[in-house]
């Protein structure tokens, strides 16, 4: 059933997690320990993976992030309904599109996104 914990995996309490993790996660602790177990699993899991992330990666996604949250409502819908449309993608279509994105300029990648981005306007001209 989704949100249950595997058997076997330790769900630790506020107080058992180590120095690093509770200053990491600071911004939980007043409700770390009343948030189900599925839920605490899940965010030591991305906090381990964050950590475990080059340092240029976690920079990429702090701008990702960053940008996100300038842009209007109307740009944030039609990114979460072209990242829709990209998640139904069979992986080596993914990959190709992964791979032309990299090959645009700055200026074609935002022109690609103003109008709409991947699944709901088609690419710019080369």
């Amino acid at each position: 059933m989704p949100g249950d914990v595997p058997a076997g995996v330790k769900v630790p309490a506020w107080s058992e997690l180590d120095a690093r993790q509770q200053t990491d996660l600071a911004r939980f602790a007043g409700h770390w320990d009343q948030m189900p177990a599925s839920r605490r699993v899940q965010i030591l899991e991305r906090y381990e993976r964050w950590k475990s992330m080059p340092d240029e990666r976690r920079e990429a996604l702090r701008g990702g992030v960053q940008n996100f949250q300038e842009m209007s409502p109307e740009q944030r819908q039609k990114m979460r309904r072209s990242l829709q449309f990209i998640k139904t993608l069979p992986p080596p279509q993914q990959r190709a599109l992964r791979e032309r994105w990299q090959r645009m300029t700055p200026q074609q990648r935002r022109a690609w996104l103003d109008a709409g981005g991947p699944g709901i306007a088609p690419p710019p001209e080369r």
